[in-house]
């Protein structure tokens, strides 16, 4: 028993070391609380839990990539980006350079369509 408390006396968790009567031996018990904040919180459905998801400048970038594979499948004379409201923004505005590229890489018209129903991360392209 004496070993068993100096053991727990060096654990930083609090715990204490318990007899029982109905069973023989120790029974060693823990005294963590859960935290309030676990019942309160799930993870993150965007980010699956890891708690990152992409920035609007990769973002930018992949719909950039992605628009280029596609354009040479694509017989319109232009593009057309179905994005999140905040994309969009991003695409017209600070990012506006990689839309000037595609369109002189492609040699089409890019077209951006804000649809609030999107993730950051999901955008179609056609």
């Amino acid at each position: 028993m004496a070993a068993l408390d100096q053991a727990l006396n060096q654990d930083r968790a609090p715990s204490k070391a318990l007899s029982s009567r109905i069973w023989p031996g120790l029974h060693y018990a823990q005294t963590h609380q859960a935290s309030p904040r676990t019942h309160l919180v799930q993870p993150c459905p965007y980010c699956t839990g890891s708690g990152m998801v992409k920035s609007i400048p990769t973002i930018c970038y992949e719909i950039q990539t992605e628009a280029r594979k596609m354009a040479a499948d694509l017989k319109s004379q232009s593009l057309t980006l179905r994005v999140n409201p905040e994309i969009a923004k991003t695409l017209k505005t600070r990012e506006s350079s990689l839309i000037e590229e595609l369109e002189q890489a492609t040699r089409k018209s890019v077209i951006i369509q804000s649809d609030p129903t999107l993730h950051w991360e999901q955008y179609d392209i056609y």
